[in-house]
C-alpha cells in the first residue's frame, strides 16, 4: 500500500507537476532514513521495499524530487542490497 500511494505520488508529479520536494523528503525521511522502519519493511516485503527505492530514484531522475548526492547514492546502495536479498544472493 505504501509503495502504490509512493507511485501514485510521482505520477501526480508528472501529470499535474504539483507534487512539492517535501512529501517525497517526508517519505524519505520515514521509509527509508529511519533504520528501523527501513528494516521492518524490508522484512516484510522486500520487492515493494526496492519498488519503493527503484520509485525513488526515478523521481529524482525525471526531476520529480531534489535531494542530495549523498542519499542518491544510498539508494542505490539500498537497492543492490534488496536485489541481492531477493535473488538469494
Amino acid at each position: 500500500e505504501i509503495q502504490k500511494r509512493l507511485r501514485n505520488t510521482m505520477g501526480w508529479s508528472a501529470t499535474a507537476g504539483e507534487v512539492d520536494n517535501f512529501v517525497f523528503e517526508d517519505a524519505n525521511s520515514v521509509f527509508i532514513e529511519d533504520p528501523e522502519m527501513q528494516q521492518r519493511l524490508l522484512d516484510t516485503n522486500p520487492n515493494a521495499f526496492r519498488d519503493m527505492v527503484t520509485t525513488f530514484l526515478e523521481a529524482n531522475g525525471r526531476g520529480y524530487w531534489e535531494t542530495s548526492e549523498e542519499n542518491i547514492e544510498r539508494l542505490q546502495e539500498l537497492y543492490a542490497e534488496v536485489e541481492d536479498r531477493i535473488e538469494g544472493v
